[in-house]
């Protein structure tokens, strides 16, 4: 039961501070959309930033399990890991909007350390390993695996941002052919 109104309150916590934006969100508005007591929320999380640093955590954890599962695909070449890897993350988007709303809107508070700078950081490392084996591999020729890395995972961000701001959650279907097509650019042909 106490895992159900763990999930309960962040999931309220995701559509009040897509809603309200992070700043402007209120404790006592999350209890309320969740429908408990204010000081349920305090049993599971110490402040409001507790539950953002949450939410980045197991998002985080869920990118990062995926890039490790399919880093185990020997099968797969890395040009088609970092294409599921992406249809994953927009599949995860579009069945959650608030979600991504989160994702690229709040990402401006986090601590020096924390679950948002992981998400921020860690992630396009992991893009960044990803290239350099299909470097190493002759699948593509990527002179700064790195730079192409943070130009991916910004895709990605402004990709979600821009569907948000639309409210065109469609065009999250087409967006892992557009950059990979440009990743593909930099294939070894």
């Amino acid at each position: 039961m106490a895992g159900n109104k763990k999930e309960l309150i962040l999931d309220s916590a995701i559509k009040v501070m897509a809603e309200e934006g992070y700043y402007f969100t209120k404790m006592s508005w999350i209890a309320d959309r969740a429908g408990i007591a204010v000081g349920t929320i305090y049993n599971y999380f110490s402040s409001k930033e507790e539950v953002l640093e949450e939410i980045f955590a197991r998002e985080f954890k869920k990118r990062l399990d995926l890039l490790a599962e399919l880093e185990e695909s020997p099968e797969l070449s890395v040009v088609s890991k970092l294409e599921l890897f992406l249809v994953r993350h927009f599949e995860e988007i579009k069945k959650n909007p608030d979600l991504g709303n989160i994702l690229v809107r709040e990402k401006e508070f986090p601590k020096k350390e924390g679950s948002i700078n992981q998400y921020l950081n860690q992630i396009p490392q992991s893009i960044k390993k990803l290239l350099e084996k299909g470097d190493e591999k002759g699948e593509l020729e990527i002179n700064k695996p790195e730079l192409m890395a943070a130009i991916i995972f910004g895709s990605i961000q402004g990709v979600v941002e821009q569907a948000i701001k639309l409210e065109n959650y469609e065009m999250l279907d087409d967006a892992s052919d557009e950059i990979i097509r440009f990743v593909e650019m930099k294939a070894v042909k």
